[in-house]
């Protein structure tokens, strides 16, 4: 369970949201925290180095008496609060002004210069910088025209120790935060990996159970995981669609070989049981070679047909006459057509050319004609007739025979396909087959409608190249 919660997507996703959100936030603060201490730094110095500037031009106008009553005459906090030391070329201090809470509380007697030559005791007091933890401080240094140095300082609050409850704060609100963020993103993971788990159900369902019908139930919208779920979807109609074509293939192949080869072992078993007559037995071998070429010739068509369909079909491309094509095809049906008392008709518009194989679209185009000579009774009508439009030319064979019900006309160009009310009818069923395969092979389309005097009308469109 730990494992499979560890490998889940939603969690990994989820995850990398709060590592993302958290390696941000903290950039960001960090960031804000430079800016806000720096914003603060360079504050004091500011001050400082203002009132370290208004010294020294004290100076410049007075010197050391000018600056000492300067520091004397302003008595606000913030003067009052200065470190202001005047020094001379040599380094020693010429005077100084020390705010109180840089003053040790211990002190000494000590015995000084009272400035007549004589001494006297006074209370010696030691300076401390007040520098720690707690507080820090800023100083601003102007070299004078006389070769001195004035020195300004000014003890301010640790940057540190003032920004600490920010970094607290932070953290706090960092946590929860990122607890909410993991929250929200394994919520809104799981809610965006559901097209995904819904692609694994469906799988299984299909493994598991053989239900070719399952589909994915995708989200709706334009969104990544939605047009993945649809076009699954779509593969898996196609799937289902192929599979179910091949089954009917091969129900249709086992039918249409069963009568040929229970022949040919029938003639084969006559011919054994005839004693040895050298004529039964050649007329037994004859049958059986005839049967062996309607197999063949099955198992040849259904390879054209496959190769077709895979675009792997051998054409030998050359320009022809489309009229040519179909005069042959009328020529090589014609003593069909008298023999059922059916009128052959040909019509052929304006001169044209093709760019195509003309052994396959003869083919095609026979097969046309004997399917319609098939189904057309007697003293009913062919017609065979080319049609040329700006980049194509379209073979029409239409009939006045019962026509192909709407249901059936994508059904019949199936391999092996045969409708009940033709399984009376010679063949295997894949001459049409073999006409939209040779028609998309060069580019082109084949399709059927009804004729304009009944019937069906069978049409090849090829591009003229």
């Amino acid at each position: 369970m730990l494992e499979a919660f560890r490998q889940s997507l939603a969690m990994r996703l989820a995850a990398l949201y709060a590592a993302v959100f958290a390696a941000g936030a903290a950039a960001l603060f960090g960031v804000l925290y430079w800016v806000l201490a720096h914003s603060l730094e360079a504050r004091e110095r500011a001050a400082v180095e203002l009132r370290a500037e208004e010294f020294a031009q004290a100076y410049g106008r007075g010197g050391p008496g000018a600056l000492r009553d300067r520091l004397n005459a302003d008595s606000s906090p913030e003067v009052r609060s200065l470190f202001v030391r005047l020094l001379g070329p040599g380094g020693e201090t010429v005077f100084a002004t020390v705010p109180s809470d840089w003053i040790d509380p211990q002190f000494e007697t000590r015995l000084v210069p009272d400035g007549w030559g004589g001494w006297s005791k006074q209370e010696v007091h030691s300076v401390r910088v007040p520098r720690d933890a707690q507080r820090d401080f800023a100083v601003a240094s102007r070299v004078l025209p006389d070769g001195r140095l004035i020195q300004v300082a000014r003890s301010t609050d640790s940057r540190a120790v003032l920004l600490a409850p920010l970094r607290r704060d932070f953290a706090g609100v960092g946590a929860v935060a990122l607890m909410l963020s993991m929250t929200a993103g394994v919520g809104l993971a799981w809610r965006a990996t559901r097209p995904l788990r819904e692609v694994a159900t469906t799988a299984r369902r299909i493994l598991e159970e053989d239900d070719l019908a399952a589909r994915i139930r995708g989200p709706g919208g334009s969104g990544e995981l939605a047009v993945l779920a649809r076009q699954l979807n779509t593969l898996l109609d196609r799937n289902e669609a192929h599979i179910r074509v091949l089954r009917e293939t091969l129900d249709n192949l086992a039918h249409d070989m069963r009568t040929p080869l229970t022949r040919l072992r029938g003639t084969a078993e006559l011919a054994l049981r005839d004693g040895g007559d050298p004529a039964e037995a050649k007329s037994a071998l004859a049958d059986c070679v005839d049967e062996t070429d309607r197999v063949l010739h099955l198992l040849e068509v259904l390879l054209d047909v496959s190769a077709a369909e895979a675009g792997a079909l051998a054409l030998r491309r050359e320009r022809v006459d489309p009229r040519a094509l179909v005069m042959r095809a009328a020529d090589l049906y014609r003593e069909v057509a008298e023999q059922k008392g059916i009128t052959m008709e040909t019509a052929a518009a304006q001169a044209a050319e093709l760019d195509a194989d003309p052994v396959r679209v003869g083919q095609a185009l026979s097969n046309l004609v004997d399917n319609a000579l098939k189904y057309t009774p007697q003293g009913g009508r062919v017609a065979i007739a080319v049609e040329r439009v700006p980049g194509s030319v379209t073979f029409a064979v239409s009939d006045t025979g019962p026509g192909v019900p709407a249901a059936e006309r994508d059904a019949v160009w199936r391999r092996l396909y045969r409708s009940d009310s033709s399984r009376s009818q010679r063949g295997f069923g894949l001459g049409l087959a073999l006409v939209r395969a040779v028609a998309e092979a060069h580019g082109g389309s084949a399709w059927v409608d009804d004729a304009p005097g009944g019937g069906a009308c069978f049409r090849l469109r090829l591009p003229s190249g």
